[in-house]
């Protein structure tokens, strides 16, 4: 039961507003003020990292529990999300691209106008407001499209960085796309404890701690669905899951990736 009601949530974009039809990693604020919502109604309690960690090694006593993270560090986390998260008691997790902060995007799937992402001095007075923050690589690579000393580069110093700044250990990382190979993973297990990726299902406590899986919210902007899958529904969820995976195969086999980051 523990393990059935833990969540890992994923987002990236929380605009104010939006021009055009949004893009899957653009959520409006309007929903995600509605997801949030319904996750305090449902009884879930946000985890920390240590939580996480925690519940992995059976230390959590059963419960609903979420654990909410942001690929990329957009400027509108800050301006939009985070006082939706402090108004419910909500911790999280950002992914930051750190040779990226104080710039728009500029990486492939990028957004048309590129979208803002905080400064520096931004994340770190997030990080003093209990925001935690782990490694999104140094440049948003595809980390299993570059050489190996780039690989390094993007993995190690772009945590090594993020904890100098903050004066706290980084101890999570999120691959850029979701792309990883058994070389990445390697060098992410000497790196950091845990590395979240782009499969979407819920987290077990066996899984891998380098391949641990996500919900892109993307898919419960509707909230009959999203309010059903948090009290156990399961025919939505499994049928976008076997879509997920049908599309993402194919495109992998055209050679393509998906979008996500």
């Amino acid at each position: 039961m523990g393990a059935a009601q833990t969540l890992v949530l994923t987002y990236h974009s929380i605009p104010v507003s939006l021009s055009g039809a949004p893009g899957p990693t653009s959520t409006p604020v309007e929903t995600f003020r509605m997801q949030m919502d319904q996750l305090a109604e449902a009884g879930y309690a946000a985890m920390t990292l240590q939580d996480f960690v925690d519940w992995r090694a059976g230390r959590l006593p059963a419960g609903r529990r979420v654990l909410i993270t942001f690929d990329d560090a957009f400027m509108d986390f800050a301006e939009t999300a985070q006082p939706i998260l402090k108004r419910h008691g909500f911790a999280s997790i950002v992914f930051v691209p750190t040779g990226k902060l104080g710039s728009p995007e500029a990486w492939l799937g990028a957004d048309a106008p590129a979208r803002a992402l905080m400064s520096w001095d931004q994340v770190a007075a997030l990080a003093e407001d209990g925001v935690e923050f782990g490694s999104h690589s140094v440049t948003h690579a595809d980390l299993t499209a570059i050489s190996p000393e780039e690989r390094r580069r993007e993995i190690v110093e772009s945590g090594d960085e993020l904890a100098r700044r903050l004066g706290k250990p980084v101890r999570s990382f999120a691959a850029p796309y979701g792309h990883v190979n058994a070389q990445v993973l390697a060098e992410l297990s000497e790196r950091y404890d845990l590395a979240f990726g782009t499969r979407f299902d819920r987290p077990h406590p066996d899984d891998n701690p380098l391949d641990v899986p996500r919900i892109e919210m993307h898919y419960f902007r509707e909230q009959p669905r999203w309010r059903d899958f948090l009290e156990g529904g399961q025919t939505y969820f499994q049928a976008r899951r076997l879509l997920r995976s049908v599309r993402e195969t194919a495109m992998r086999l055209r050679g393509r990736s998906p979008a996500y980051g």
